[in-house]
């Protein structure tokens, strides 16, 4: 029979685990007893007790003379680090549900948001919000690359000119003034799409003088992402920073198989001295806005502008039909039934249906012209608002091969749930942190406990200079998860993607306890974590 994961690993730690010397008797605010601890070093686990006061780890080791303020039994649990996501969509969220329930039930404790070039503007002034108001998880920001774009040059498919881009660095540069880590590009994205290399060469200089890193969305996820690797890599050594790339994958099915091209190449470039990192979600479907399924060309003159030119230019419309089918021709699906609607505008009603679906409910007609025809539909009726998506896009081997790399954090590159939303979001929200305990490690055995917790808490935590975070040491801050190894997994799918995951039985912040079996405690312990701010 097999061994139960937690039985399996006390097994190989041998019967008489030592133990560090017992610590003098001391009193702490909070202490936890028992538990297999897990440092996120990468380091194998350990017996160990954890003793907490105020906001920092205060002792590890042997602490039963200890006496605290409250104790938790962790008896048969891990003890983790707090998980930090590399991606988060948090921006405009966090002062909305700052509570971030979805992230703290997954055991995240800590986001970097402002990805895929889109942050807030002023980040002074968001941070300054925050710190106010309060918010249950720690927050770091990224500036974006489109969102200062936009505000210089709007969506402008042009070569920025001297004033307008001396006018950008201006920007990122206060932002880095104001605590942002780095800055992101979404290069799929109007209008970061236009940006050339030599632009983004430039701005990452100013991140240099920071420190900051450059993490890109990249310009292609399929059939060029060798190309596009390539380029991140050249902005990284030619401005002199850190890269990092955002959610990993071999996009479309021609490019199943090409996850091990993809982490080559990342490895060979780590092994020749520079700086890249990446993340990962650990599903097969990725999600953004319908707008990707046409090209960004045309979608220079606005969202708006462009539904309105499908309502009433016939030429138009048929030019994008006829990109529409080039979409489907690329991706190597037939059709369009891998684009799932998780929430349009207008049709709510389509929300879940993929575009084969949406076309049968629209039309009566399933074929693939229907199909096209459907999705300039949505786009029309949505009337310039975003239509998002979920793309049934990667497959389960790749997943799994980026999954193994040391070098790649886990990242559900979500936002904050609104539980009561009508769309279907990606199920990768409500559950991707707990899917790769459940699934990747306890399940399917791809890669080992210490790693998948290494990569959801160090290696994030050393990527983005989040100062005593991510790892359990004495004077780090208290951000710890307490979780059953034997039962800690996701529940949400792609049919119930807002379902609460199982198995977290406590997330500490800053050492207060906000979650308790499952439950928000209502508290707002995290801070903004601002670059060289010493936090």
């Amino acid at each position: 029979m097999r061994k139960t994961l937690l039985a399996s690993i006390i097994l190989l730690l041998g019967s008489a685990v030592p133990l560090s010397a017992q610590k003098q008797a001391a009193s702490f605010d909070l202490l936890i007893r028992g538990g297999l601890l897990v440092d996120g070093s990468g380091n194998p686990p350990k017996q160990a007790d954890l003793g907490i006061k105020g906001q920092r780890i205060s002792s590890i080791g042997n602490l039963s003379s200890a006496s605290a303020g409250r104790s938790i039994d962790a008896s048969g649990l891990v003890i983790s680090p707090g998980f930090i996501d590399a991606h988060a969509h948090a921006d405009r969220t966090a002062r909305q549900r700052p509570e971030a329930e979805n992230y703290l039930l997954m055991g995240v404790t800590s986001v970097v948001t402002g990805n895929c070039g889109s942050s807030e503007l002023d980040l002074g002034e968001h941070f300054r919000i925050l710190d106010e108001q309060g918010i249950s998880i720690n927050y770091a920001s990224l500036y974006g690359h489109g969102s200062l774009r936009s505000k210089v040059m709007g969506t402008a498919e042009r070569d920025p000119s001297p004033a307008e881009l001396e006018a950008m660095g201006a920007l990122l540069r206060q932002a880095m003034e104001d605590g942002a880590v780095g800055m992101s590009t979404g290069l799929i994205y109007v209008p970061g799409t236009y940006a050339k290399t030599e632009e983004l060469i430039s701005l990452s200089r100013v991140l240099a003088e920071f420190e900051g890193i450059y993490a890109s969305h990249m310009r292609d996820e399929s059939d060029q992402v060798l190309v596009a690797i390539d380029e991140a890599l050249r902005i990284g050594e030619e401005a002199a920073v850190a890269v990092h790339l955002s959610h990993l994958k071999a996009s479309g099915k021609p490019n199943w198989g090409r996850g091990e091209e993809i982490v080559a190449m990342i490895a060979a470039a780590r092994d020749s001295g520079r700086r890249v990192t990446g993340d990962q979600y650990a599903y097969t479907a990725s999600s953004t806005s319908l707008d990707v399924l046409f090209p960004s060309s045309s979608l220079a003159i606005g969202r708006k502008a462009f539904a309105e030119q499908l309502a009433t230019d016939a030429d138009f419309r048929q030019e994008m039909m006829a990109a529409l089918h080039g979409t489907m021709a690329q991706q190597g699906f037939g059709d369009l039934s891998y684009c799932q609607i998780a929430s349009a505008p207008g049709n709510k009603s389509m929300n879940g249906l993929n575009l084969r679906e949406a076309a049968e409910e629209f039309f009566a007609d399933d074929s693939r012209e229907q199909q096209a025809n459907a999705a300039i539909r949505l786009m029309v009726e949505a009337k310039g608002s975003r239509v998002s998506m979920v793309y049934h896009k990667m497959s389960e081997a790749d997943v799994a091969s980026i999954m193994q790399q040391p070098f790649v954090a886990v990242a559900a590159d979500a936002g904050i749930i609104d539980y009561k939303t009508d769309s279907k979001p990606h199920p990768r929200g409500a559950g991707n942190n707990v899917r790769v305990l459940g699934r990747y490690v306890r399940e399917l055995e791809i890669i080992p406990l210490e790693l998948a917790i290494h990569k959801m808490t160090s290696l994030p935590a050393n990527t983005f200079k989040l100062r005593d975070r991510g790892e359990l040491r004495e004077g780090a801050f208290a951000d710890i998860c307490i979780f059953d190894p034997e039962t800690v997994g996701d529940r949400a799918t792609y049919e119930d993607p807002l379902a609460r995951p199982e198995g977290m039985r406590f997330v500490i912040v800053n050492g207060a306890v906000v979650i308790e079996d499952g439950k928000h405690q209502g508290n707002r312990p995290g801070m903004v974590l601002r670059r060289a701010s010493g936090r």
